[in-house]
């Protein structure tokens, strides 16, 4: 395979990461909280499953975005260490670093591009600090599906991708007593395969 294929391979890289953060970032509603609990973080997270794997059939782009403006905070930030796997390539890795408005623009650059699309969140810890304003989560990700990916002869190809993610999350609570995404450290794991 060639150059493109890798340069394309690695924008579907991209889409694809982008899917699993959203599933650990997002959730849906406004739901106002006077603290932070462990029933409402566990909400916050499973919720997030539903909206990033497209069960929110009601969230268009518009509304997507005025949610992420609203539940993560204006200093987030999200990183993942990814390793990833692509047929007749060797296996990388590299280091994905979004601030708020990237992390908006990620995801809605590639929410479109996955089908057959499955996904699961496992919340392994909740640790709330004292007071309810902040809390500590770890999660694992699943998500598999199939995108588009250039086969090196400027034909695109649907291709079967996996990824499990484990992330350690922060919390807090808005001034405005939202429960916001304040930064996540993931470290992700992405195969392409050639069958589903």
């Amino acid at each position: 395979m060639g150059k493109s294929f890798e340069l394309l391979g690695l924008a579907a890289f991209n889409i694809f990461i982008a899917l699993i953060l959203s599933m650990t970032f997002l959730t849906k509603g406004n739901t106002k909280v006077s603290a932070l609990t462990e029933t409402n973080v566990t909400h916050f997270i499973t919720e997030a499953a539903d909206v990033a794997g497209g069960k929110r059939q009601e969230m268009d782009q518009f509304s997507i975005t005025e949610y992420f403006l609203a539940h993560i905070a204006d200093h987030g930030l999200f990183t993942s260490t990814i390793e990833f796997t692509i047929p007749e390539m060797e296996a990388s890795s590299r280091t994905l670093e979004m601030d708020k408005n990237n992390y908006i623009s990620h995801v809605l650059e590639g929410s479109k591009a996955m089908t057959k699309r499955e996904t699961e969140v496992k919340i392994e810890y909740i640790k709330i600090a004292e007071g309810g304003k902040s809390a500590k989560v770890n999660t694992t990700n699943y998500e598999r599906g199939v995108m588009p990916v250039e086969d090196g002869m400027g034909e695109a190809r649907m291709m079967p991708v996996t990824g499990t993610s484990y992330c350690e999350q922060e919390l807090v609570l808005s001034d405005k007593h939202i429960i916001q995404m304040a930064g996540a450290s993931c470290s992700t794991n992405i195969d392409f395969s050639d069958s589903y």
